[in-house]
């Protein structure tokens, strides 16, 4: 079935894999930034509203990519603080249910299962991994993986401890992550759009 069939009634979303793709960068790609209009509202978009913005070329390289997915009805944004939300999600993105959101500056926002010491070490060290691919890359050593995984066992089976890096409306994060991280999977997304859904409430609040 092609993405484009009936664009007015069916609704598209990111995929983990698009999620990547759209937060990856400081400096967002003028594509990068058509897939993060699809976590800029607070409900899912219709495909026909998308493409009034963005060319249907662009859509079905993304579909084709994997980046998007298309659903049948709409999905409304989380809509709770990130240390509440955390908590429902955690189980689905650490195998040890341990899971932490750090600022770019080396804040720990929410954690769960870490107490607040272990927290804000790995946000501190989170800050500081984050500063150095950063400075790689402008040495032009193109940084492609977008987190960084430390292991204990030397068959390097499970990483012990990962830091997932984003960019969200030209704020860092990093996404810290105990034991396998299993960040294929909805709930990977739903976080992503609850942190974009917290600075959409900060702008309504505002006005």
């Amino acid at each position: 079935m092609s993405i484009l069939e009936n664009a007015d009634k069916s609704y598209i979303t990111l995929t983990p894999a698009g999620v990547f793709e759209a937060f990856s960068q400081r400096e967002p790609t003028a594509m990068q930034l058509s897939l993060q209009a699809l976590l800029s509202h607070h409900e899912t978009m219709l495909i026909s509203t998308w493409l009034k913005e963005y060319p249907e070329m662009w859509l079905e390289s993304f579909d084709e990519q994997g980046f998007i997915e298309k659903l049948t009805t709409f999905l409304p944004a989380p809509d709770l603080p990130l240390d509440q939300f955390l908590p429902y999600v955690v189980a689905s993105l650490s195998g040890k249910r341990r899971a932490a959101i750090a600022s770019d500056d080396g804040f720990c926002l929410a954690r769960i299962g870490y107490t607040q010491d272990e927290a804000d070490t790995l946000s501190v060290a989170a800050a500081d991994f984050s500063g150095f691919m950063q400075r790689q890359k402008t040495r032009g050593w193109a940084v492609e993986g977008r987190a960084i995984s430390f292991f204990q066992q030397v068959d390097l089976l499970i990483p012990d401890t990962s830091f997932v890096f984003l960019w969200i409306d030209d704020a860092g994060y990093a996404l810290i992550i105990d034991g396998e991280p299993l960040t294929n999977n909805r709930a990977f997304v739903e976080l992503i759009w609850g942190i974009k859904n917290s600075a959409l409430k900060f702008v309504d609040d505002a006005y």
